[in-house]
């Protein structure tokens, strides 16, 4: 009798330790976002309460690079980024993995050309702008390449935006541009130019959710919650267009048709597609070109391993209750 009233405290004290863990508060899940319309949807997961049971926090971004950056410091645990930079940043910071492809857009992005150019031989000794460690700077590799070329051919000619290429071709200080709309179009009318290249399904970049690892290995079920809460919010736009691009328009403060002309531009992957990438390893082959690209580039030295760099667990866990 006098040993259980002895036990009684620490059996009673533990049992209220344990329960209250149980409840711990959670913490939020920081999302990243700027100016894109697939980080929109997050601000409609969020007022249609599609999160459930998972606290979140939208952290808003006035520059894609600030909230890439953020990420690796660990300062947030989701972004929006690309294969292209789930290779370039790895090893730079915090660990992170892709776990989902969000989408792509076709004819986006293009290689405008002075009239004089009619083909991608006519390219040999030509200055060509092109953001150096960008998606586009890839893209314009695998261009040379499928045409038995590279950038021993060309003279790169380093800048630092989007605009910036177009004005130099368009000022005519290069030969060449590889640019994003609406600028491709623009330098292609102002000086009656040509589109050599225009991304296609071979020739594209693919946009994804990186998760920092620390928090994604802790958190499975949560993050295949958010994944499904942007889903739905994809479903919100298509059965409620005018409330969902008013919503998405106002964060970008632009018009509504101006959003809706851009978002409709983009082709969003199923988790189907994602099954079939993820869980296969096709995206690792993407990813290894994707390195071998960069050293070849001298933008890096190293070779990773690919593997590490994706996680097909959440799209699984997503694909079970779809």
């Amino acid at each position: 009798m006098k040993i259980k009233n002895i036990l009684f405290p620490f059996i009673f004290g533990f049992t209220i330790i344990l329960f209250a863990s149980c409840f711990k508060e959670k913490k939020p899940i920081r999302i990243a976002a700027n100016n894109w319309p697939s980080c929109e949807l997050w601000y409609i997961a969020e007022e249609q309460g599609y999160f459930e049971d998972v606290p979140v926090e939208i952290v808003r971004f006035t520059k894609w690079s600030d909230s890439m950056a953020s990420l690796y410091l660990g300062k947030t645990d989701l972004v929006h980024s690309t294969y292209f930079n789930a290779v370039y940043h790895a090893g730079k910071g915090e660990k992170s993995k892709i776990i989902l492809m969000t989408e792509t857009i076709f004819g986006n992005q293009g290689l405008v050309v002075n009239k004089e150019i009619q083909s991608a031989s006519d390219l040999k000794g030509k200055k060509i702008a092109v953001e150096i460690d960008r998606d586009e700077h890839y893209l314009l590799y695998k261009f040379l390449r499928k045409n038995n070329m590279s950038e021993n051919d060309i003279e790169l000619v380093s800048v630092s935006s989007f605009e910036e290429a177009s004005k130099l071709f368009i000022d005519g200080k290069v030969d060449a541009a590889v640019t994003y709309e609406p600028y491709v179009s623009t330098a292609v009318d102002k000086v009656n130019g040509n589109l050599l290249m225009q991304s296609n399904r071979k020739l594209m970049s693919t946009d994804v959710i990186l998760a920092r690892e620390k928090s994604l290995d802790k958190r499975p079920e949560d993050y295949s919650k958010l994944v499904k809460a942007w889903y739905k919010a994809q479903e919100f736009v298509k059965n409620n267009p005018e409330k969902g691009y008013q919503i998405m328009a106002s964060k970008e403060k632009i018009t509504v048709n101006e959003f809706k002309k851009f978002y409709e531009k983009f082709i969003f992957f199923s988790i189907d597609e994602n099954m079939e990438e993820l869980s296969s390893g096709k995206i690792d082959e993407e990813l290894k070109n994707l390195n071998q690209f960069m050293i070849e580039s001298k933008l890096t030295k190293k070779k990773i391993d690919t593997r590490k760099l994706y996680d097909s667990t959440v799209v699984k866990m997503v694909k079970g209750d779809i």
